[in-house]
């Protein structure tokens, strides 16, 4: 393999392992993973010597995980801001996938009533998850790509109890002219954490603090 391979749709795997120069064989945290390889945020570390935790509300994709990628626990599960009852929609392009009704009504005008099937199910939170299968590790990569959940997503998380050093938020449509007034910005802000890149489809924020990280001009976080 020559040079730099993105496994991801507009190449944050690069930014983040840019990000993340100072870190040899971290741990990930990958919620919404749904392929192994394919447009995944993590892959890219998992050839490196990286291994993680990694989360889909789609059962199919537990043998994939189990054959592509040994040494990472994969578990099915939908993560939201609380434990509730969800009805979870696997459409056709099972990167729509997602629980929230008001992305389910926006993605069923592009499929057919065969295309799309319903799996009523419960969700947790990122936080239970945390506490049950890695509450001792450092997380240095938080990915969340959970179709219109993301923000509950990071609800649930309660990050006053961790810090993953890098975390990448699916957030479309917002301007980087009116950065601050997003609702995703503005909660992670509030934990310490900074925006430091904007693709066309992903946010990515650091925790300036980690001692991984320090190597961040202070110029590229201020918030004035």
């Amino acid at each position: 393999e020559k040079g730099y391979v993105s496994y991801t749709i507009d190449g944050t795997d690069l930014i983040v392992a840019d990000i993340l120069r100072n870190v040899n064989n971290g741990f990930y945290v990958d919620i919404g993973a749904n392929h192994p390889i394919s447009y995944n945020n993590t892959y890219y570390f998992y050839k490196r010597g990286w291994n993680g935790f990694s989360v889909d509300g789609n059962q199919k994709f537990e043998p994939l995980w189990l054959r592509e990628r040994p040494l990472d626990t994969f578990i099915t599960a939908l993560v939201s801001s609380e434990v509730k009852q969800v009805d979870f929609k696997i459409f056709k392009d099972h990167k729509m996938s997602s629980m929230n009704i008001d992305q389910i009504k926006l993605y069923e005008k592009r499929f057919s009533k065969n295309e799309i099937t319903s799996h009523p199910g419960t969700t947790t939170t990122l936080s239970n998850l945390k506490n049950e299968y890695f509450a001792e590790k450092e997380v240095h990569f938080l990915t969340i790509d959970v179709e219109g959940e993301d923000l509950n997503c990071l609800i649930g998380a309660n990050l006053s109890n961790w810090k993953p050093g890098v975390v990448v938020m699916e957030v479309k449509n917002m301007s980087i002219y009116n950065v601050i007034s997003n609702d995703v910005v503005e909660h992670l802000n509030s934990y310490g954490y900074r925006l430091i890149s904007k693709t066309p489809l992903n946010a990515i924020f650091v925790y300036p603090s980690k001692p991984y990280l320090t190597w961040i001009p202070e110029t590229l976080t201020a918030m004035k």
